[in-house]
């Protein structure tokens, strides 16, 4: 009987080790190719006195470990109907092309006109400008049933001639460091702060941090009687986000899209924003006004708009917010007191990087306690120590 159970388990696990070591993993052509398709990421600004601003990348496969890739070297160039061209310059060598400052004709049209470095030539299709209605308002509500603050936006067209519209939007923050410190590391020496040291330029206990969107952000005014954005979500904070723990600002910015145009940015925004569900739509090909002269056959990845901009910016405070934490939590701070330099106790030479000075202690011969960085340094939490200039 022992016997009989032994071979038994025994069998089992035979199969099951073949079970797994027969099992391979599948990766179909289309995601192992080495698909390299130039991605076209902007619009051309018909506002007054503004810039356009066009990112140029590579798109990649799945298995790629690099998460961006510029396409450098490009030369990129507004073209109106009459033949004027505006250059763009990639001026910091990031794929990112820009104008100078221009005041285009809203009644022209436009087209982007693009030579990659290995001689490649694309097009986008003649668009027209389109004028975007001011932002009515932005509103924020705080709802302990979503357990966070709900920004929203709201718009009109009176001239009912818009419809179709685009957002993004960028999103600073203050957070301050636990404790603050009078005296800060300049190139070498211990230097103390002015008598305003909250403001001084080399403090660290404040410090900002600025963000982009990442969704993609559309709405329409079909159906309705009027040309009419109400309440429209466009960022949600979570309770007790860090974002909200001083003070908060957002500028939003809103966009008038022909109606191809809306309907690229809806199909963006199904394939990556909302699959994953039972009943979410299936990823879609992407239509694109933008196509490659020296090879028609080959994808373009983008779509290029001509419209006037509007912006508006708000700002939250965490007293506005009832029960948000006032600070991000941390561990007691670590401190040490070290000997210092007999002629010149400024300098510094601690070796330990992850501690910074705080304080001098000591009457006759001072002593110096540095602490660990995260309790004095803001900077270890990220964003920069300059106020904005907008603050």
């Amino acid at each position: 009987m022992l016997h009989y159970i032994s071979i038994r388990n025994f069998l089992y696990c035979f199969i099951c080790l073949c079970c797994i070591t027969c099992v391979k993993p599948y990766s179909p052509p289309a995601i192992t190719a080495a698909n390299n398709y130039l991605v076209v990421d902007g619009f051309i600004n018909t506002s007054p006195n503004s810039i356009t601003s066009i990112l140029l990348s590579r798109s990649k496969n799945l298995a790629d470990t690099v998460s961006f890739i510029p396409e450098l070297h490009a030369q990129l160039s507004i073209v109106n109907t009459a033949g004027n061209t505006y250059p763009l310059i990639d001026s910091n060598n990031t794929g990112r092309y820009s104008s100078v400052f221009l005041t285009l004709n809203q009644g022209d049209q436009y087209r982007i006109k693009i030579t990659t470095s290995n001689g490649h030539q694309y097009q986008s299709a003649l668009v027209s400008s389109k004028t975007t209605p001011p932002i009515d308002s932005l509103t924020w509500q705080f709802s302990t049933k979503n357990n966070g603050v709900t920004i929203n936006v709201n718009s009109h067209d009176q001239a009912n001639n818009t419809h179709y519209y685009r957002w993004d939007f960028s999103e600073t923050w203050q957070h301050n460091s636990p404790e603050i410190a009078q005296w800060v590391l300049n190139n070498g020496i211990v230097s103390p702060l002015g008598a305003d040291y909250l403001n001084d330029p080399l403090q660290i206990h404040k410090c900002w941090t600025t963000a982009p969107s990442t969704n993609i952000l559309v709405g329409n005014s079909l159906g309705l009687s009027e040309d009419v954005i109400s309440m429209k979500p466009i960022q949600f904070i979570p309770f007790n986000d860090v974002r909200l723990t001083v003070r908060y600002s957002i500028l939003v910015n809103e966009y008038a899209l022909s109606e191809d145009a809306y309907n690229y940015w809806v199909l963006i925004q199904n394939n990556s924003q909302n699959l994953g569900g039972l009943f979410d739509l299936m990823p879609s090909q992407l239509t694109s006004n933008i196509q490659c002269i020296t090879n028609p056959n080959e994808p373009v990845i983008g779509y290029i708009s001509a419209c006037t901009v509007q912006q508006q910016r708000i700002f939250i405070t965490n007293a506005q917010v009832p029960g948000w934490i006032t600070q991000e939590p941390y561990n007691e701070c670590l401190t040490l007191t070290i000997a210092t330099n007999p002629s010149n106790f400024e300098i510094y030479n601690y070796p330990d990087t992850s501690y910074t000075p705080w304080y001098f202690t000591g009457d006759n011969i001072p002593a110096l306690v540095v602490v660990k960085k995260y309790c004095v340094d803001c900077r270890t939490q990220g964003g920069t120590n300059s106020k904005p200039t907008f603050w």
